[in-house]
Order: C-alpha cells, then structure tokens, then sequence
C-alpha cells in the first residue's frame, strides 16, 4: 500500500503504489481532469450526507447545501467545498434570512441573546463519508487512468 495526498477535507488516498504512481506520470491536465470529477463526486456524497442531518426550522438550510470545486493552480490540489451557497436568501416572520450566514452558528452553536447549542451536520456527514470518499477517489482515479489508457 502506498498513499497519496489528496486536497479537500485532509483525507489520504491509499491504494496501490503502482496506480498512485502511473497516475502521479500522467500529464498534469489530465490528471486534473479526473481529480476534478473524482472531488466533485465526493463531495457531492458528503452534501448529501448533510442533508439528512441538517436541523429543519425554516428548510432554507437544507436547500442551500451544495458543492463548489475549487483548484489551487500553484500546489495543483483540488479540493471539494460543501456547504451553502449563497443567494437562497428569503423573509422569515418578516425577518432576512440568509442560509449562508447562519450555517456555522446552527453547526456550532453560539451565545448572545438568543444562545443556540450546536447541531452539528457538516462534520459528522464528513465523517460519516470519509473512508467510502477514500474508496471512491481512488476507484475514479484508476478509471480514469484505464481510460487513459485505452487512447
């Protein structure tokens, strides 16, 4: 077994030496190519985790929950972000709502006038999808590269 950084949530590909290392010789856009479908299917694994656990006052939360990729040029990681997005603003009791500023206070909580406990959802569906992720990176990976292959 050999292992593989891989960017996003600090998770490490392990797998066979042999794939890691035909696919590390692969020309660079192609291997961002099959990174950048491979993070994109994790991660949607991962938002769809989170919309099971996310706590339902208004469902704004919920349906805001999405998947953005983003490649870091210079160091070549690729990395999923889960989380909401914005522009689901809407009027709740005649108050702005805004799913996107509220998220990391409904997953940790906070204290003021009106103190929450926290309820966490991103975080235990992160969890909860790690080792299939792994599995699942890997498996895109070595497709992709039998794809390559076949050219």
């Amino acid at each position: 077994m050999s292992e593989m950084q891989t960017g996003g949530f600090g998770m490490q590909l392990m797998g066979d030496a042999e794939l890691i290392r035909k696919f590390q010789k692969l020309p660079v856009k192609i291997q961002k190519k099959h990174g950048w479908n491979a993070m994109l299917k994790a991660g949607r694994r991962v938002a769809r985790a989170a919309k099971k656990r996310v706590p339902k006052k208004t469902g704004q939360l919920k349906k805001s929950l999405g998947v953005k990729r983003k490649l870091y040029r210079k160091s070549g990681t690729i990395v999923a972000i889960v989380g909401p997005r914005t522009g689901h603003r809407t009027t709740v009791n005649g108050k702005p709502h805004d799913p996107a500023k509220i998220a990391h206070l409904v997953e940790m909580g906070h204290s003021g006038p009106h103190p929450a406990g926290a309820k966490p959802f991103l975080r235990p569906a992160m969890d909860e999808t790690a080792k299939s992720n792994v599995q699942l990176i890997a498996s895109e990976l070595a497709k992709g590269l039998t794809e390559e292959a076949t050219k």
